[in-house]
């Protein structure tokens, strides 16, 4: 058998990057619809509330300017409703910790986080931080 026949430890550690990187980019993509889920949530939350307390137009619940539907009352009513945001930050914890493990992975292995490839010419990288005196904010000349 040949060289060329057999798996090498540098083909071994090349298929292990490129199954780190498609399981990060899966988990990116997870992190960012968890935490677009989230945002609704909390819009869901907001919503549900504010109409609850007969805040925006008329209340589907009845209470209205009902003057026996004190403060204690409204408390009793924003908390059932409490359990959606919770479960939104709870998504957004999850989205954000996805997020994070995918881009750990990433630069683990190696990669790039901010799609900057290895060869790349250094004037079509913005500099960081941007230097003011050349008063076009860090962008590189064409």
């Amino acid at each position: 058998m040949s060289e060329a026949d057999t798996v090498s430890p540098a083909d071994i550690a090349g298929l292990n990057q490129a199954v780190v990187a498609r399981g990060a980019n899966l988990a990116r993509r997870a992190g960012t619809g968890l935490l677009a889920v989230a945002g609704l949530g909390v819009l869901a939350w907001a919503w549900t509330t504010l109409r609850a307390l007969d805040v925006l137009g008329e209340s589907y619940i009845g209470f209205g300017d009902d003057p026996e539907f004190g403060l204690d009352d409204r408390i009793d009513l924003v908390a059932g409703y409490f359990n959606l945001l919770v479960f939104a930050a709870l998504a957004a914890g999850v989205g954000v910790a996805l997020r994070l493990g995918a881009d750990y992975m990433v630069a683990r292995t190696g990669g790039s986080l901010t799609g900057v490839r290895p060869g790349e010419p250094l004037a079509s990288v913005r500099r960081w931080p941007p230097d003011e005196a050349d008063g076009n904010g860090g962008e590189a000349e064409a």
